[in-house]
């Protein structure tokens, strides 16, 4: 039995594919035809444009104007684009601080437009079948990505079993601070 390599819930969300693209916004002039007629000369303004970029896709990188479905769809990145100036806003594991990925291999998936751990994971299988050792690397991110979701658990398990305690602790010693307190009363 075959198994794809995607999740069916991605394509009831259209935007739920959208968490491993990369977006870069900019400022592009663009001719107004309407002002450049009355003046007799070309006049330009300023448009936002975005470029989205599908890990792994080099040939299909679409540049469309912002508008209100992009703001919304790429909300998080349109946004910290208007308040920092980033023309490019990755966010997730830097595979740069990935351990066990060389630095040439990090340039290289830095050219298929690969910049994180989790977008790399979640890379298509059309990209890597074009792409020596890159079905392996994706297999690992997958791995790291999956162990640290469970370790992440019992991270909170052992905050929260910290923090009984210490509720436990406290309780014990009013206790003990009232068994007390009654004894000095009974003599």
């Amino acid at each position: 039995m075959q198994t794809a390599d995607f999740d069916v819930a991605d394509f009831e969300d259209r935007t739920r594919g959208d968490k491993n693209t990369l977006v870069r916004f900019f400022i592009r002039p663009v001719i107004n035809e309407a002002k450049s007629a009355a003046e007799g000369r070309p006049i330009y303004e300023d448009k936002e444009y975005c470029e989205i970029h599908v890990p792994g896709n080099q040939t299909n990188i679409p540049v469309k104007p912002v508008d209100a479905i992009i703001k919304r769809r790429f909300s998080n990145q349109y946004a910290r684009w208007k308040a920092t100036g980033e023309a490019e806003f990755v966010e997730g594991t830097v595979l740069s601080e990935v351990p066990w990925l060389s630095r040439s291999q990090v340039e290289e998936l830095a050219y298929l437009k690969i910049r994180t751990l989790e977008q790399l994971a979640g890379v298509g299988d059309d990209v890597c079948s074009r792409t020596i050792g890159l079905t392996e690397l994706k297999r690992r991110a997958g791995l790291v990505l999956a162990s640290s979701k469970d370790s992440s658990v019992l991270t909170k398990l052992e905050a929260e079993l910290k923090q009984r305690d210490a509720e436990i602790l406290g309780l014990k010693q009013t206790i003990e601070a009232l068994t007390n307190r009654v004894a000095e009363l009974e003599e």
